[in-house]
């Protein structure tokens, strides 16, 4: 007994689902080490020249980078650490360094302040606010690259 197959043709109506975005096509142009570096000595030169909100442009960009690479949390906490109260910190270090009164003055300011007369206290809460601006920067740029529209997912029906 033989039974015959035909085989008919394939049905090229349908569009097949697209691939997954392999690793290629989120790679950047630069590794994101030097790009992270390059942000930090960014926001290092900006607060040189008194830029006091390089921190949370910095923080925007990197959210947006975060978004669209996605890395896990330690590292894009690790990120928000090196863009903001970093660079501020080894800025405060070198004028300290170079003989700028960056103790008095923060001395000063606490006790204008009524905090404890303490220049940590103040360096404290400078570089609590780099920090906390390059978290709102980091959280803003993740909120808007998920409003921009995104391709669909393999298996999703287009509208």
């Amino acid at each position: 007994m033989t039974t015959q197959t035909r085989a008919e043709p394939r049905d090229t109506s349908a569009p097949e689902p697209a691939s997954p975005p392999t690793r290629a096509a989120r790679t950047l142009p630069l590794p994101a080490p030097a790009l992270a570096a390059a942000g930090a000595v960014a926001v290092g030169l900006g607060a040189w020249a008194n830029l006091w909100y390089l921190p949370f442009a910095a923080g925007l960009a990197a959210g947006i980078l975060g978004a669209w690479r996605r890395p896990g949390p330690a590292r894009a906490t690790a990120l928000v650490v090196l863009l903001g109260p970093l660079p501020w910190a080894a800025l405060l270090a070198v004028r300290a360094l170079a003989g700028d009164t960056v103790g008095t003055t923060a001395h000063t300011t606490a006790a204008l302040a009524g905090l404890p007369a303490s220049a940590a206290v103040t360096i404290t809460l400078t570089l609590l606010v780099a920090l906390l601006q390059t978290t709102a920067g980091n959280w803003l740029g993740r909120a808007l690259f998920r409003c921009l529209p995104q391709p669909p997912k393999p298996g999703e029906e287009q509208p």
